[in-house]
């Protein structure tokens, strides 16, 4: 589906099944049977006073089974892991780094958690205040990906899995457990973010908002600069033609991966935070995928 999508749905139907799914991320068939309600006329009711009458009903398995597919089929949703969820069109890439690896790949409900963590962990160590910001909207909001008629807001994860160590594995249970019980971290886990945020008016809709990090341990390894040519080769694909971000002045680290990477500064907006008690200015950066 584009990210500017026109939602042209095929009655109610079809509306209100793709507004609960974009709404809550992730869910499951089962569960959308049970909320889904649409309008219904009962010919042998009798009418209200008003002269008409209507109640909210379930819609039928079949007619929600075929609401499913056209969704489907029109690129408004997809189906894993048994949970149905607004459609992307982006593939997963790989970077091996030192013990192990790092995929790159869309975001899912799931994630969530670990992108708040991750956002949260870049954000302690230096003035990131955007990421900061994202982080608070994400653990409020219902949902991690959000593509309605008013914004769009799309996510792309850096996972890292260790290295499969066949002689580590040999030893039992305690490449799994610890002596305390503790599971070990064997499994993948977020390192790092890419969100790329716009409004869908559409004197804006060619531009967005771009926020990036990756979490210190897994630094100097390429996974920022994947990450960003990752999430800049998708805006452009989506049809983005400017995609900015805004940092205040001491976050060095931020300007100077930025600059590297061939983003441009804007300008600076003087005295726009306030950070322990000091007021900082704002550099405007921005770049053309």
């Amino acid at each position: 589906m584009s990210v500017h999508p026109t939602f042209s749905f095929d009655g109610e139907i079809q509306r209100r099944v793709y507004e609960y799914v974009e709404r809550n991320g992730a869910v499951e068939p089962a569960e959308l049977a049970r909320s889904i309600r649409i309008e219904s006329s009962p010919s042998h009711s009798k009418p209200a006073r008003s002269g008409s009458y209507t109640e909210l009903v379930c819609p039928s398995a079949d007619d929600l089974e075929s609401c499913l597919e056209a969704l489907k089929d029109e690129g408004y949703l997809t189906e894993s892991d048994g949970k149905l969820r607004v459609a992307l069109s982006a593939t997963s890439t790989e970077l091996d780094v030192e013990g192990g690896t790092v995929t790159i790949r869309p975001a899912r409900e799931e994630d969530r958690d670990g992108v708040v963590e991750t956002m949260r962990e870049v954000a302690s160590e230096g003035p990131y205040i955007v990421a900061e910001n994202v982080a608070t909207q994400l653990e409020r909001d219902s949902a991690l990906v959000r593509l309605n008629e008013e914004r769009s807001r799309i996510c792309f994860v850096a996972t890292f899995e260790p290295e499969f160590d066949a002689d580590a594995d040999a030893d039992s249970d305690e490449a799994v457990v610890g002596d305390a019980g503790i599971e070990t971290d064997d499994e993948s886990r977020v390192v790092g973010w890419l969100q790329v945020d716009a409004n869908e008016l559409p004197s804006l809709c060619h531009t967005a908002e771009l926020t990036v990090g990756v979490t210190p341990d897994r630094r100097r390894n390429g996974v920022g600069s994947s990450l960003l040519e990752y999430g800049l080769e998708w805006a452009e694909s989506a049809g983005y033609r400017k995609v900015y971000q805004n940092v205040p002045a001491t976050n060095d680290g931020a300007i100077e991966f930025l600059e590297a990477n061939g983003w441009r500064r804007e300008g600076e907006r003087e005295e726009q935070y306030r950070i322990d008690d000091e007021f900082v200015d704002e550099v405007l950066l921005a770049t053309w995928p």
